[in-house]
């Protein structure tokens, strides 16, 4: 494991440091037999979501499947974004109903984009989708990008189309309501 992972799992996980050594081993065990390499940022992660109660976990898992998530998805999220196993049923819930039942993605393909867990849904999420959900509908761009940063996505989908919609920014601060464009 390369010392700046080392540094990072002590920084943001320090009671790591007093819990057994056996402990420790099985988590690293667990996360390899997964999948994850120790010289990567993920194997952190990997084992802060694997320290976390069986309750915990499980409770996720299950919550994934009343979604449709398959054992595939649930693993193949995992790999990809480890965290996305340590949210809150309320943050998971919320974010699935909104791009499921209000933006219309179909629940499996959000397996392959489990970082979109780690957002905010008020602050990112829904101000992105409407802004892409006006753009779509107004037939001036074909997809949507949600984990670019703030400066570009505003540069790239706002700032860009407010000539043609001039009510894009009010849409994306949440001031106009997309029916109102």
């Amino acid at each position: 494991m390369p010392q700046p992972c080392i540094a990072r799992l002590l920084q943001i996980y320090a009671n790591f440091v007093v819990k057994k050594p056996e402990w420790f081993g099985q988590l690293v065990y667990q996360a390899t037999e997964m999948g994850f390499g120790p010289e990567k940022w993920s194997f952190v992660y990997a084992l802060a979501a694997l320290s976390l109660k069986e309750t915990t976990w499980k409770r996720c898992q299950a919550d994934y499947r009343r979604w449709g998530w398959s054992e595939n998805h649930i693993m193949s999220a995992l790999r990809q974004d480890p965290q996305c196993m340590i949210v809150s049923e309320k943050k998971l819930m919320g974010v699935m109903d909104f791009l499921v039942n209000k933006m219309g993605w179909q629940s499996e393909t959000i397996a392959k984009y489990p970082h979109v867990f780690r957002y905010s849904l008020e602050e990112r999420i829904i101000p992105r989708y409407l802004v892409v959900r006006v753009l779509l509908l107004k037939g001036l761009i074909k997809l949507s990008i949600l984990s670019k940063s703030g400066k570009y996505f505003l540069d790239r989908f706002v700032n860009r189309y407010l000539s043609q919609v001039p009510q894009l920014l009010h849409v994306y601060r949440g001031k106009v309501d997309i029916q109102d464009v």
